[in-house]
């Protein structure tokens, strides 16, 4: 990974401590611990729905520091005394797209509502500025029923700029995604 890996400390609106890092290659265990919880909750405000083996997961795992390296991708996770209980991924797109980069962000149960998720994507962002060259754009999607995401992410900068009707469905029922969009050239 080029230069120092980053590590930033923490201190959540109820006094838990969290380091947010950058990822390391021995991390899939933790990843797949920390994720599959979260794909099995109902409206979970994640496209996965289906849990991930730890082969899967050290192979997205190995993609994504590949990414890291070649700085298309910025990523950090949130770990509380040795568990990873979040992370935020920022990916260049490619080709003509290569003006924005695409920006998700997914926090255990148990790290939410304490504005770890804001300083997060708020660190993600800045790495990410700081490493990608020439970006105008962050981009990213939620689902309607997601409020307290969208908040944060209105919170942010971001704007809505379109929906995709009945685009998710969870269980028999649909529900719309909202593409949003934060302009880094007004800010």
């Amino acid at each position: 990974m080029p230069g120092t890996m980053v590590r930033i400390a923490f201190e959540a609106q109820d006094g838990a401590r969290v380091i947010f890092r950058e990822p390391r290659t021995n991390d899939a265990a933790a990843l797949m611990s920390f994720i599959n919880p979260v794909i099995q909750e109902q409206m979970s405000g994640i496209l996965m729905d289906k849990r991930f083996t730890l082969k899967q997961e050290k192979a997205w795992l190995a993609g994504v520091l590949k990414e890291i390296r070649q700085r298309r991708a910025v990523m950090l996770l949130v770990e509380s005394e040795g568990e990873i209980i979040g992370n935020c991924h920022a990916m260049r797109r490619p080709m003509k797209h290569s003006h924005r980069v695409s920006i998700g962000i997914v926090l255990a149960k148990k790290a939410r509502g304490k504005g770890i998720g804001e300083a997060l994507m708020r660190a993600t962002l800045e790495l990410t500025g700081k490493r990608m060259k020439g970006l105008e754009s962050v981009d990213l999607s939620t689902f309607e029923y997601n409020r307290r995401a969208q908040t944060l992410y209105k919170k942010l900068g971001f704007v809505e700029v379109a929906r995709i009707t009945r685009a998710v469905r969870e269980g028999s029922s649909y529900f719309d995604e909202l593409l949003m969009t934060l302009d880094l050239k007004k800010r």
